[in-house]
């Protein structure tokens, strides 16, 4: 390697880290409010929010690097063509394509890293997060029934328990009554209880032992006693809308569940729009790194009389630009509007070819989308003319 490419890649690598490193820690701090809320509001130990930073953190870098890959390509370019570097480099015969090497090399890199998180971690980081929430409110259900007093922490259930052993969610002397969320209302009695988690169906439990439940049906018209030995309640915690048992969503799966759970739909004659769209987009996002890199260095030339700030703000118009795109083509996608393939792939094509369009232009020393500086010409001259022509009929009105 030159030491030309060596000096490229190092201040593409240096913008990558600091724009990787800024990007990520917004992402971060979009998250502090909740985050501070578990903290301050739950009594949620800071270990297990670090933790659930570290589950989230995939994510985050799912989006991030293929952006600081743009902003990398983009000012280093930037850069190098306002302090004339390009030109030099130009001059002494290398020719466009020759200097994009190092951005060729730093887009590979980073297509690599973000596909392995796409299809690797991510996955598993959106799970692992859900599943430890869910887990930490399990574990803070109990702390939230006091003894001696109805509790209505739980939608439609009001909940009196004489006592609890300290420090575990073991209670005695339970009594339930149930509004009936599906049917009539009924008051519940038992012995002892725990609340429980099952991780299989991420379904949150209050287990009962020893116990009866009393049912009034038809209007007041019948009674009913039941006992029991074990009975499980299933808690809302959702806002009344039922049980929190919550299903892997596709976001939530490998390529592999992805591709059983399209197989079972399709077998069973239904849409399996949202999880073709998952697929596709753990392939389309990282390939962005290298759309981006082709992007970002010849649009950075073009735009180095703006400076750094100008080449920053270009650079958020674009993020939020293929951000729109990237939202747009999911939405689309998952109602079946657009193809999958077409919905997560478009933004590549679009920007990727105005990419390699930019490049091929600046390669052979052309100004880029001459036919749109022509038009504002015309357009110019338009202008001017019927401006002349409005001063000229003031004239001669004012002569009369």
């Amino acid at each position: 390697m030159k030491i030309l490419d060596r000096y490229i890649l190092i201040e593409l690598t240096k913008f990558f880290i600091l724009s990787l490193f800024t990007l990520t820690l917004v992402l971060f701090l979009d998250q502090l409010h909740f985050l501070s809320e578990l903290i301050l509001n739950r009594g949620v130990a800071v270990r297990d929010v670090l933790t659930l930073l570290l589950y989230i953190s995939p994510a985050f870098l799912a989006l991030t690097i293929p952006l600081s890959v743009l902003f990398a390509s983009l000012m280093t370019f930037s850069r190098l063509s306002a302090d004339n570097e390009i030109t030099a480099a130009r001059a002494s015969g290398l020719s466009m394509y020759r200097l994009m090497l190092p951005v060729f090399i730093l887009s590979l890199i980073t297509f690599f890293a973000s596909l392995y998180t796409m299809v690797n971690l991510q996955h598993r980081g959106n799970y692992s997060f859900k599943n430890l929430i869910f887990q930490l409110s399990a574990k803070k259900a109990g702390l939230n029934i006091k003894t001696g007093v109805f509790n209505d922490a739980f939608n439609e259930l009001i909940i009196y328990v004489e006592d609890m052993e300290p420090g575990t969610s073991r209670l005695k002397n339970i009594f339930i009554y149930d509004t009936g969320r599906n049917s009539e209302p009924k008051i519940i009695t038992a012995s002892e209880g725990n609340f429980a988690s099952d991780q299989e169906t991420m379904k949150l439990l209050l287990q009962l032992k020893n116990g009866t439940i009393h049912r009034i049906e038809d209007k007041m018209d019948r009674y009913q006693l039941l006992s029991f030995y074990i009975y499980d309640i299933i808690l809302d915690m959702g806002g009344g809308k039922g049980d929190v048992a919550v299903k892997k969503e596709p976001r939530e799966m490998s390529i592999e569940e992805l591709k059983r759970r399209i197989s079972k739909l399709k077998q069973e004659n239904k849409e399996s729009y949202a999880e073709e769209v998952e697929i596709q987009t753990k392939y389309s996002l990282p390939f962005s790194c290298i759309v981006f890199g082709i992007f970002g260095a010849p649009l950075g030339i073009r735009l180095h009389r703006s400076g750094r700030r100008g080449g920053l703000g270009i650079g958020m118009i674009i993020i939020v630009l293929d951000y729109i795109l990237l939202m747009a083509g999911q939405s689309l996608g998952r109602e079946g509007h657009i193809p999958p393939v077409i919905a997560l792939w478009l933004p590549n094509i679009i920007i990727g070819g105005i990419g390699i369009y930019l490049l091929n232009r600046i390669a052979k020393d052309i100004m880029p989308f001459e036919f749109v500086v022509r038009i504002a010409e015309q357009m110019q001259k338009i202008k001017e003319k019927w401006g002349n022509r409005e001063m000229r009929e003031k004239e001669n009105i004012g002569h009369r």
